[in-house]
């Protein structure tokens, strides 16, 4: 019976404080991502920090998609669909920040999650027209690291 209880533990005896610091592991090993949080947080051992970390980049990364969209090419319509999908997504994110700084987290949740399905209605106009996404890729990058960022957030005390 006591052999029961102690696998029963928390694994690997690490657990977040009460200070919001993991006490003694990989923050990003909850994530759905974990390799791309590890990348994003960039060590960061405080959950706020690095969820302010990785949302910087992810606007970084939001503005690098939005001028790959501008580049024009094969179904230019579409691109300028994903161009405002973008822009929209860049709205998104600045108003988390912001959010996140007035430590609002149902609503700084409520952005990063629309910034999310902006990302995904970019691949789906592209869907609709029956091509393929020239920014697929770039897209599922966002949707990772947004799905990240949500993840993160459960972490902030």
């Amino acid at each position: 019976m006591a052999i029961l209880l102690v696998l029963a533990g928390p694994a690997h005896g690490r657990r977040l404080s009460r200070k919001g610091r993991s006490s003694g592991g990989d923050i990003c090993r909850g994530a759905d991502y974990p390799a791309v949080c590890r990348a994003a947080v960039k060590g960061q051992k405080n959950p706020f920090v690095a969820t302010q970390v990785a949302l910087k980049q992810l606007i970084s990364s939001t503005q690098g998609a939005k001028k790959s969209a501008s580049k024009g090419g094969k179904g230019s319509q579409v691109l300028g669909i994903c161009k405002e999908n973008y822009d929209d997504a860049l709205d998104n994110l600045q108003s988390s920040l912001n959010k996140m700084r007035a430590h609002d987290k149902g609503s700084f949740n409520s952005y990063v999650s629309a910034s999310l399905t902006d990302f995904v209605t970019c691949d789906d106009a592209f869907s609709e027209m029956g091509i393929t996404s020239p920014l697929s890729k770039n897209n599922a990058r966002l949707r990772r690291m947004a799905s990240n960022i949500l993840y993160l957030a459960t972490l902030w005390r």
